[in-house]
């Protein structure tokens, strides 16, 4: 008996418990010749958020080229939790959060996949 329930408590541990979804939404937004590409990707665990991590690449036209450096200084600088990299023709930022919000949700409130889901489709993110 005791194997079984060894067993047992081996395979709950190896599959995990709870419902656990992952949501993946973008938006392509282009204001003053700059193109931003976003992509949120969101964990959600037991209808709590569990983990996200926000990407933003920004691509600029010709005339900024030769001040990216200086751009992504600045945004490291002025927004130290960012990881900064420069990329071609732009700089892509990444904010990776498993403690606090940056879209308006608290990480660890109570919240639905779909009702995340239809907030950010309000907000013109096409998700998947």
């Amino acid at each position: 008996m005791k194997k079984y329930l060894f067993l047992l408590f081996l395979i709950f541990m190896m599959t995990g418990c709870g419902n656990s979804q992952k949501l993946t939404c973008t938006f392509d937004d282009e204001s003053d010749e700059i193109k931003k590409y976003s992509k949120i990707e969101i964990k959600v665990k037991d209808d709590r958020v569990a983990d996200m991590k926000f990407t933003v690449d920004m691509i600029f036209p010709d005339e900024y080229q030769n001040q990216l450096l200086d751009i992504a200084n600045s945004v490291r600088s002025s927004k130290p939790y960012m990881k900064v990299s420069l990329i071609d023709g732009g700089i892509r930022l990444v904010t990776d959060d498993d403690r606090d919000s940056f879209i308006g949700i608290k990480m660890n409130q109570k919240i639905t996949y779909g009702e995340i889901k239809g907030m950010l489709e309000l907000q013109d993110y096409v998700c998947k």
